[in-house]
């Protein structure tokens, strides 16, 4: 990934932080009783207005145990996208402390470069990482310890909050979120909770509206221009809506760029599944902005 201070870096960095808030938010929870079900929504990317992409998200869960499927595909729109395809998936289980355990893994092909993550989680661990390729090492890149690999949610287990039986409320924003993705330690923070009706759209009906912020941790390059900008950036929403009962999930995300906004939402929210044509749709991988 390109670290000069252009359109297309700038445009990529924000895309991944919005594929990484795509990707569930916390799953692990205390409940008394655990919900199950399935859930889809289909997702148009945009960029300045334009159309650039496509995201399918399917989350399946069964009491304490829970499988996610994301797909997003990125298409070159006047040079400041390039295209990529690939699958990120994750499987697993959560325990009676919140603690997460399971399986995650992307293929992905960018910018023509295939790239390949796998790793385990158990009770919050990433263990038997694989990263191909390796990052290129910098001078700047900040080192990752094992502690930053401890405590931890990987991209796709991140959109999920539980919410739980009660009514939306503001201070479901207020969390902070840890994620490694194999090759970089990041935090997603959530806050400025405000509740809101949506009257128009593929989901109509109460929402939540929250400010992100991205905090880089390890892994990325500290004097990275795409790295500093997107850590500044102070002009990132995401808006939550009931999915799974008692689970919330992205409706929308938007990401300020010094060249204009990527943006996701929802463009079909729950009902079947994707039609049997569309489950070999290539996706995108999922991420943490300008980490390599």
């Amino acid at each position: 990934m390109h670290h000069r201070l252009d359109p297309a870096g700038s445009a990529r960095a924000a895309a991944g932080a919005t594929l990484l808030v795509l990707a569930p938010l916390g799953l692990a929870s205390h409940a008394a009783a655990e919900p199950s079900g399935h859930f889809t929504a289909t997702y148009d990317i945009s960029f300045l207005g334009l159309p650039v992409g496509e995201a399918n998200l399917a989350i399946s869960r069964d009491g304490e145990r829970y499988a996610l499927d994301l797909g997003a595909g990125l298409r070159g729109v006047a040079g400041f996208f390039v295209d990529g395809s690939g699958t990120a998936t994750v499987s697993g289980r959560r325990g009676r402390t919140g603690a997460v355990s399971g399986a995650f893994h992307v293929e992905s092909r960018y910018a023509g470069k295939p790239i390949r993550v796998a790793m385990q989680i158990a009770d919050g661990r990433a263990r038997d990482v694989t990263v191909e390729p390796e990052p290129t090492p910098r001078a700047d890149r900040v080192p990752v310890t094992p502690q930053d690999r401890t405590g931890i949610v990987d991209p796709l287990t991140m959109l999920a909050i539980p919410a739980g039986s009660a009514p939306l409320a503001s201070g479901l924003c207020d969390r902070r979120i840890p994620v490694f993705d194999g090759a970089s330690r990041a935090d997603l923070v959530l806050s400025r909770g405000s509740l809101v009706t949506v009257r128009d759209g593929a989901y109509r009906g109460p929402a939540l509206d929250c400010r992100v912020r991205w905090v880089p941790i390890a892994g990325h390059r500290a004097n990275g221009p795409n790295v500093r900008r997107m850590a500044a950036n102070d002009d990132m929403q995401v808006r939550l809506a009931p999915a799974l009962d008692g689970v919330l999930l992205p409706l929308a995300i938007s990401v300020a760029t010094g060249w204009g906004t990527v943006r996701i939402e929802a463009r079909r929210w729950g009902g079947p599944d994707r039609p049997a044509e569309e489950a070999g749709r290539p996706s995108v991988k999922v991420s943490l902005p300008a980490a390599r």
